[in-house]
């Protein structure tokens, strides 16, 4: 089965979207740990841009998941799945995903590693 080069590129995106992701949710879990939660609360509280971004990344890439399932069921069932297909809409979408989601995962990382740095 020959993949092509859209399809080596993206294979490559998903393997290092997905060390990303795990890399940072461990350093996250490993950094709460030893860290005080109720610090953590209090800083999430006085710091309501780490929500609003987590949230707006979130929204994103759920929005990016819903039509990445939308165009495969399109592509499947339909006749605009031709159409869907020459322009990789399922790819990219895949994309725009997984970069949502490891900005996320970035974004609480940094954070938790700001409040220990800080208070330590």
């Amino acid at each position: 089965m020959s993949m092509g080069f859209l399809g080596v590129l993206m294979e490559i995106y998903n393997v290092n979207a997905a060390v990303a992701i795990i890399f940072f949710c461990g350093l996250a879990v490993l950094r709460l740990r030893g860290m005080d939660r109720d610090l953590l609360k209090a800083r999430l509280f006085l710091n309501d841009t780490i929500i609003q971004r987590t949230w707006m990344y979130i929204s994103i890439g759920v929005v990016f998941l819903a039509l990445n399932a939308l165009v495969k069921f399109m592509d499947g069932f339909t006749s605009l799945g031709n159409i869907f297909s020459n322009y990789h809409l399922a790819e990219l979408t895949q994309i725009a995903f997984l970069t949502a989601f490891t900005f996320s995962t970035y974004n609480w990382y940094s954070f938790i590693n700001g409040t220990i740095k800080k208070y330590r």
